[in-house]
């Protein structure tokens, strides 16, 4: 239950911080350069991708993150894998596993989609967008545990 939780808490947090992106898309009528707080993957493996597919893509790959992020912060949890804080669900140990998780999705999934490490093939401040958005769901994360702090999260 606790791993479920963890997982749509990230990935409607991620949802939630992308609706700026999405609204802009739809009014602008696919004609943005560049959609806030969303990595433009304009190649993937080699194929490059229409406007339509460039949001999307990048959409399913934020989306993707941060319902790991999530996950994968219960994970820590329930291992009492926080070595740096040892208080789960605190604003310091989000922001510290959201930077541990920057740097594990730079040099994994990034170059695992043929963007090279942090994003640098894709442009020069892809991985300050990185930071910004994994930071933007911790908080969230954050945010969603302290407002509703559900009986399952309190150890």
């Amino acid at each position: 239950m606790d791993y479920l939780l963890g997982t749509s808490i990230g990935g409607l947090t991620a949802l939630f911080f992308a609706i700026p992106a999405i609204v802009l898309e739809a009014v602008e009528r696919w004609r943005v350069p560049n959609a806030p707080l969303l990595v433009d993957i304009k190649t993937l493996w080699g194929r490059k991708l229409d406007r339509h597919e460039t949001f999307l893509v990048a959409l399913l790959v934020h989306l993707v993150v941060g319902s790991l992020f999530g996950l994968m912060y219960v994970v820590f949890v329930k291992k009492g894998w926080l070595f740096v804080t040892h208080s789960p669900y605190t604003f310091l140990s989000l922001v510290v596993f959201a930077v541990g998780s920057w740097v594990v999705s730079g040099l994994t999934i990034f170059p695992a989609l043929g963007m090279g490490p942090f994003g640098r093939r894709a442009g020069h401040r892809v991985w300050l967008e990185m930071l910004a958005s994994h930071l933007l769901v911790g908080f969230g994360m954050w945010l969603v545990v302290q407002y509703y702090q559900p009986i399952w999260f309190i150890d």
